[in-house]
């Protein structure tokens, strides 16, 4: 006798999470020349990791670039260390480490063996407090920056992003003027010194660390620290955004065989009350794989391999955009299939199945931040120095738990008008 297996499908059915989501414990130090320091306990032996974050970027500079610049010549020399010796060093004592500046931060990132720690963190002060910026360095780097853009150039999602931005946010303003050849040649060695000294300071700084205790952990920082300096008369350059004005425009590539389309608005920074609305609104449009953009022009109509939905905040204003790559004949449809999801997303209720869907999954997404000690301190990092609060993390928590379909039709409404947009094309 022989039996048939069958195998049923199992149902799904998807509730409300569990919302008890909890930060963890973590350690504020007020330092005496201005700076904070934010300690939390690692789960990983034997392991370290610590930012150095300074709030300077683009929006402090005096002359386009020189944040980038300066910051990429930090690790070039300093009064005692050549940038071999910098490198030597990092690499026998292991560490792994990133600088960089943005539009709002410089941040110096490292992990390292725990019992080297000290040693690590001073050396890490003396290449913000020592720098020599060599002529020959910062020639050498000009050449790099200059032959990398002219590579970035022939990439149309860099040149559509970059025109993108240069519209929303007014081309020659802070956030949104872009590199050019004769921006770096520009820039010379005293352009670099004067940026370091104006914003490499104490009450820009703020440190974050986590691993095993440091012994006498307020001692040890108020003494490694009282090297930064404080601040010193400093004019702030006026933070001009023009007014926004939507355009279509496109960058034609002859070597592209597909298109990149840029397609959204200026929106609002950060700490904007609807920030966290609009947060649930952009992973339901097109910011998770089972979005309503991925749903419809990838798996129904196959105009595009991927497409997403971006909100790009920083800590003055922000943008929306909705990204893709696709042949230049399915771009009027595209356009009209995205438009189409706008407007559902302005007139009909969302399913309770998807909502529950959006909030597990972001749900999902939130623990993942704080499993584990060293993605809860960037968690903690991003809290302290975007939102100014650590309390923006239950803020979030709270909007994924509560929101409703009213609301996510009521913000659609209020921000996502499909009149109000710029269409940026770059390639084929």
């Amino acid at each position: 006798m022989s039996t048939k297996s069958s195998k049923t499908k199992p149902s799904l059915i998807i509730g409300p999470p569990d919302w008890d989501i909890r930060f963890p414990e973590f350690q504020h130090l007020a330092i005496s020349n201005g700076s904070s320091v934010y300690t939390m306990t690692s789960n990983k032996p034997k392991l370290c990791y610590f930012e150095f974050v300074f709030e300077n970027g683009r929006v402090t500079e005096h002359k386009k670039l020189a944040s980038r610049v300066t910051v990429n010549q930090i690790q070039e020399g300093t009064l005692h260390h050549t940038s071999k010796e910098i490198a030597d060093f990092f690499d026998f004592y292991g560490c792994s480490y990133s600088i960089h500046a943005d539009l709002d931060f410089t941040v110096i990132a490292m992990s390292c063996l725990q019992r080297h720690v000290e040693k690590v963190i001073h050396f890490v002060i003396e290449l913000l407090t020592e720098p020599i910026f060599p002529e020959e360095n910062l020639q050498k780097a000009k050449v790099f920056y200059i032959s990398q853009l002219q590579h970035q150039l022939s990439e149309p999602d860099f040149v559509s992003y970059r025109e993108f931005t240069a519209q929303v946010y007014g081309p020659d303003s802070i956030y949104g003027y872009n590199s050019e050849k004769e921006t770096f040649e520009a820039l010379n060695r005293n352009d670099l010194i004067q940026y370091h000294r104006d914003h490499f300071t104490a009450e820009r700084l703020k440190v974050f660390y986590c691993g095993d205790p440091i012994e006498h952990g307020l001692n040890f920082w108020e003494e490694t620290l009282r090297t930064i300096p404080k601040q010193t008369q400093w004019i702030k350059p006026p933070f001009i955004i023009p007014e926004y004005q939507k355009a279509k425009a496109h960058f034609p590539m002859s070597s592209c065989m597909q298109i990149s389309l840029k397609y959204g608005k200026k929106l609002f920074p950060k700490t904007h009350p609807d920030y966290f609305g609009m947060y649930m609104v952009n992973t339901i449009l097109g910011d998770y794989f089972g979005s309503r953009l991925m749903k419809n022009i990838r798996e129904e109509h196959g105009f595009t391999y991927d497409i997403h939905s971006t909100i790009d905040a920083q800590l003055h204003d922000g943008c929306f955009y909705i990204s893709a790559e696709l042949n230049a004949e399915f771009l009027d449809e595209t356009i009209a299939q995205i438009n189409k999801e706008i407007k559902k997303l302005k007139e009909e209720a969302i399913p309770d199945f998807e909502l529950n869907m959006v909030k597990n999954y972001l749900n999902g997404h939130v623990l993942r931040l704080v499993d584990g000690s060293f993605p809860a301190m960037q968690f903690l990092k991003i809290l302290i120095t975007e939102f100014n609060t650590v309390e923006a993390f239950q803020s979030l928590v709270h909007k994924i738990k509560t929101i409703e379909q009213q609301e996510i039709m009521e913000l659609s409404e209020k921000y996502l008008c499909e009149d109000d947009m710029t269409v940026i094309t770059a390639g084929a």
